[in-house]
C-alpha cells in the first residue's frame, strides 16, 4: 500500500492565482482579525476578499456598457 505525501490538490473553483498586498500596522491587523473572527469567517483573508468583492460589485455593474 502506497502512502501519498503532501496536501491534496485545491479544487479548481477555490484556486487563487493573484495576490493583493495591503500594508497594515499591528493594531490594524488585529482589529481586522477580530472583526473577521466575529463575522465567523474561516480566515482574515477570506473575510477581506468577500468584503472587497461585495464593495466592488455595485461599481462593476454601473460601469458595464449598455447592450
Amino acid at each position: 500500500m502506497e502512502t501519498e505525501m503532501g496536501r491534496p490538490p485545491v479544487p479548481m473553483h477555490l484556486k487563487r492565482d493573484k495576490r493583493l498586498v495591503v500594508m497594515l500596522t499591528d493594531l490594524e491587523n488585529e482589529r481586522l482579525a477580530d472583526a473577521a473572527k466575529a463575522a465567523g469567517a474561516a480566515s482574515l483573508s477570506d473575510w477581506v476578499r468577500e468584503l472587497l468583492l461585495e464593495a466592488a460589485a455595485p461599481r462593476a455593474k454601473d460601469s458595464l456598457p449598455n447592450a
